[in-house]
């Protein structure tokens, strides 16, 4: 439940899905969001939001952030970064190394440095990753691994932190209409639309939230049939 007693952190906050986050956290009453991103900057003029400046692939700079917002009791680790690079492309592996070291490690260290006041709040971590994380598009090989990696992680945080109270959630939207989807032909979720289904997901006590038709029917194929739904996104025209 979010209400006045809520104090909530979103990474990734200027644009897109996290922007959103941002504006429907102050919609719901939060008391106080700290709104993060390389920059610093948000366009949302409100007394309750505080800019922060972050970048999760440094370490420095997570840690000064967990420092200055050390009442947090909502963590949204919303950041991530999409090259769109397939397994043979010219850039592969330093795209790779890119999505892993956001996607992955950038999650990890937000997760580390957050915890302790987490623990203390009896808080909320939501991991914002990607249906992608339970299936693989060949287009975007290097992105799967990093969502999937990401999902095994907020698997073993939840594990790890759910003794001290605090509460893990996997979001696992389909594409969202944000620029990281913009080469995506199919139907995409509104921004506004997918932040407001995943705070509601705080009022059940699901660990794992599927956005989406195309979240929610992938998730369902893999349930039945894995073998079959995978094939379908690695061997589009039947060249399996």
């Amino acid at each position: 439940m979010i209400d006045r007693h809520t104090i909530a952190f979103v990474s990734g906050a200027n644009r897109g899905l996290g922007a959103q986050f941002v504006a429907r956290l102050l919609a719901r009453g939060a008391g106080k969001v700290y709104a993060a991103s390389r920059t610093g900057h948000i366009d949302i003029d409100d007394a309750h939001v505080i800019p922060v400046t972050l970048d999760i692939t440094d370490d420095g700079s997570v840690t000064h952030a967990a420092r200055l917002a050390a009442d947090t009791t909502l963590l949204v680790n919303n950041a991530g970064v999409n090259r769109q690079s397939a397994f043979l492309a010219p850039h592969a592996l330093d795209d790779a190394r890119a999505e892993m070291d956001v996607n992955y490690f950038g999650t990890l260290r937000m997760a580390r440095a957050f915890a302790p006041m987490l623990m203390e709040s009896h808080g909320t971590m939501i991991n914002v990753l990607s249906i992608l994380a339970r299936v693989s598009l060949p287009a975007m090989g290097s992105l799967c691994a990093s969502k999937a990696a990401a999902l095994r992680l907020t698997e073993s945080m939840c594990a790890a932190l759910a003794p001290h109270g605090v509460r893990v959630l996997a979001a696992l939207p389909g594409a969202i209409d944000t620029d990281m989807s913009r080469d995506f032909a199919g139907p995409k979720l509104d921004a506004a639309e997918t932040a407001d289904a995943i705070l509601d997901a705080l009022a059940d006590d699901a660990r794992e939230i599927y956005v989406g038709t195309m979240a929610q029917q992938l998730v369902q194929g893999l349930a039945s049939n894995r073998a079959a739904t995978q094939a379908q996104l690695l061997f589009p025209s039947g060249d399996a």
